[in-house]
């Protein structure tokens, strides 16, 4: 820090923070500072000063309040921004770069400026002959905020890349963690970094280094988060593959790496994922020996290895995972996949009749969960919101036969209950289900014998793929394949829309809740704990049918229009939502219990009701052309509740809207469509409950916007 005037600005933030006791800032203590007209001119000087981070902190703040931005606002970000990057300070760097990396309206004001800083002092380091180890704490700090800026879109990831790629030599174990960590999240989210696996086993002395050799550097410092992310990008790879062959040999090289983490190591999150890893290799293994095969025998499914599994998974500390750093933030989703995998693990032994090929499909559409869940990333605030939610990062699964396994075991459990239904059916609906089966048979054996050959798309007539079945119909089918061709040919697009939909559907109910999701879930199971009803088998019922709300609503917000053209049309009508939650309803578990337009019920009809033992759960459908919110509409809520009369008091009233939303942007957060609100009835004296939940209707195509 340099400068009389810089002086004077520590020592009156030094007195406004003294004053507030170490609470917030006093009302108008940013005015009283001097406002952006005085960090404009002197904020770039307070590098080194131990005020900085609270100041970052109080301007971010101020950030937030776009009214109260004056033209220096720029300029003042940018001195802002200056001094974080230039102190020379560790502890001062990181507390002001976290600051700003969760202000939404500063980096939307300095985030290039600051992402290309942030390269410039890694790139200092490296170009350095003998840096001492603050100054490889400093980098680290430096690099980890690089690349969660670059995991939100700010600044080019090939950029980062190159950085990644300069790290030659076993590092200090501060900058060599960060590396190492940054390569894995790297990969996860981009799957040209794989390459980048060479950069963690120099870093871990696995091979020999192309670079200078520090003495203060000790390979084994980061042996342990180097083992994960090695295991962790040969899993990824092995999700992106696009054979059995391929995967099988991904998964191979991923249980190395894993076995040398709990052997060396002792972590028992490796322990575990070797476990399903091995099985899965062993299921694989049989399946490319020969998919028809009476049964599996392997010890790692006898019951009391499965049993050891299930306890190990209740055991495990979710935040020791190798993810317990800024980019792996585990949640609950990802424990539930795991005890959701040693549950299908169980259920495996007595489905050997299936093709190992299918017992396959079951554990890697699992273990693609668990990886989704457990490698979601909380990485910065990117948006003007005052609230500064953090825009979170999945980790990409473009393609591959992970995706696909999933799929094609629900296409298999469909047709399986289309043969059923078909075998006790008549009439019309006999002759209606035979062509459905017929359809997913037929569609169901090229899709096998695609997989199984890791087949590729192939040409049509003109040299260029023609056929394409519908979504998700086309991952299991390639387009332009003689398969696609025959079956484009042989079944009517209305059936196969049909298929798709219910394979779809199938799908998503399937899967455990990503971190968006799993945040509504726990928002919404709050609101209902004050519900006296909200109790045991009840509570139980209602958490199911929520999430299956949750993802249908997740589902269709994310859809195409040539899966669901409804939602694009600005004439569809309660009916065609009302059928597409049907369909999905009766798509999974609950298809046996789930009533359509049950007579005299409250003394009214009702669209939808989910009969369990002892009790059932209404759901009230709408389509609505009205910006009024769904908690303010009182007829709608006042149907929805009177079907609670003699039942549970809580229910869910689902509405298409048509102009709550503006049809020619981007649909609103997940966490914006899904409400709860209670209602009170004269004369009771316990209120009823409603989930209120909107479906943005009326969509515009995203190459359409304008």
């Amino acid at each position: 820090m340099s400068g009389s005037a810089a002086v004077e600005l520590e020592g009156d933030l030094t007195a406004l923070l003294s004053a507030s006791a170490g609470g917030p800032p006093v009302e108008g203590a940013f005015a009283t500072l001097g406002g952006w007209e005085r960090l404009a001119r002197e904020a770039a000087d307070l590098a080194d000063s131990p005020v900085l981070p609270p100041l970052v902190h109080l301007v971010a703040h101020e950030a937030a309040n776009s009214g109260g931005r004056t033209d220096s606002y720029p300029a003042a970000m940018r001195r802002v921004s200056v001094a974080v990057t230039s102190s020379t300070s560790p502890a001062i760097l990181t507390d002001s770069l976290e600051a700003l990396l969760t202000s939404g309206p500063a980096l939307n004001e300095v985030g290039g400026v600051l992402a290309k800083a942030l390269e410039d002092a890694v790139q200092e380091f490296l170009d350095l002959p003998d840096p001492d180890s603050r100054a490889a704490l400093r980098t680290a700090s430096a690099l980890e905020a690089r690349t969660r800026l670059a995991l939100c879109g700010i600044g080019a990831p090939f950029a980062l890349l190159a950085l990644l790629e300069r790290f030659d030599a076993p590092m200090p174990k501060p900058l060599g963690t960060a590396v190492v960590r940054a390569v894995g999240v790297a990969v996860d989210h981009w799957p040209h970094a794989a390459s980048l696996a060479g950069v963690v086993r120099v870093i871990a002395g696995i091979d020999p280094p192309a670079g200078q050799l520090r003495p203060d550097a000790d390979p084994e410092d980061v042996a342990s988060d180097a083992a994960w992310v090695l295991a962790g990008i040969e899993l990824v790879s092995a999700l992106r593959a696009a054979d059995l062959p391929l995967m099988l040999s991904k998964l191979e090289a991923s249980a190395q790496y894993l076995q040398v983490a709990w052997d060396t190591y002792e972590r028992e999150d490796a322990s575990v994922l070797l476990t399903v890893v091995e099985v899965l290799c062993a299921l694989l293994d049989e399946s490319s020996a020969g998919p028809q095969v009476a049964a599996l025998q392997t010890p790692r499914l006898e019951p009391h290895a499965l049993a050891d599994l299930a306890e190990r998974v209740r055991r495990i500390n979710v935040t020791s995972m190798g993810l317990n750093h800024w980019y792996g933030d585990p949640k609950r989703a990802a424990l539930l996949a795991w005890s959701q995998l040693a549950d299908d693990l169980s259920r495996l032994r007595e489905e050997f009749e299936r093709d190992s090929f299918y017992k396959a499909e079951v554990v890697v559409d699992d273990l693609l969960q668990i990886y989704l869940g457990s490698r979601s990333a909380a990485v910065v605030s990117h948006e003007e919101d005052i609230d500064g939610l953090l825009r979170l990062v999945q980790p990409v699964i473009e393609s591959g036969f992970a995706r696909t396994a999933g799929m094609l075991c629900n296409l298999e459990d469909h047709t399986h209950a289309l043969e059923q239904e078909a075998a006790t059916a008549a009439g019309d609906r006999g002759r209606e289900l035979t062509e459905k089966l017929a359809a997913a048979q037929t569609v169901l054996i090229a899709a096998k014998a695609q997989a199984l050959a890791g087949a590729g798309p192939g040409k049509g007539g003109s040299g260029t793929a023609t056929a394409s079945l519908p979504q998700p119909l086309n991952q299991l089918v390639l387009p332009g394949s003689a398969a696609a061709i025959e079956l484009a040919e042989k079944v009517s697009p209305e059936t196969l829309a049909e298929l798709a939909k219910a394979v779809s559907d199938k799908t998503i109910g399937r899967h455990s809740l990503n971190l968006i999701e799993a945040e509504v879930y726990s928002a919404i199971r709050s609101c209902l704990e004050t519900s006296p009803d909200y109790v045991r088998e009840p509570k139980e019922a209602v958490d199911d049918v929520l999430r299956l709300i949750i993802q249908f609503v997740s589902s269709r917000t994310n859809a195409q229009s040539d899966l669901y053209p409804y939602l694009f049309d600005p004439k569809s009508v309660e009916d065609d939502i009302h059928k597409d939650l049907l369909g999905y309803l009766k798509s999974g578990s609950h298809g046996a219990i789930t009533e359509y337009e049950v007579q005299h019920v409250g003394g009214g009809r009702i669209d939808l009701r989910l009969k369990f033992s002892g009790f059932s759960i209404c759901i009230e459908m709408k389509v609505d052309s009205t910006k009024k919110p769904l908690s303010d509409k009182q007829a709608y809520l006042k149907q929805a509740v009177t079907y609670q009369t003699t039942d549970i008091r809580i229910g869910f009233l689902i509405a298409l809207r048509h102009k709550a939303f503006d049809p020619t942007g981007a649909s609103p957060h997940l966490s914006a469509l899904i409400g709860h609100t209670v209602f009170d009835v004269p004369g009771d004296e316990v209120p009823r409950h409603i989930v209120t939940v909107s479906v943005p209707g009326s969509r515009t195509k995203p190459s359409d916007m304008k």
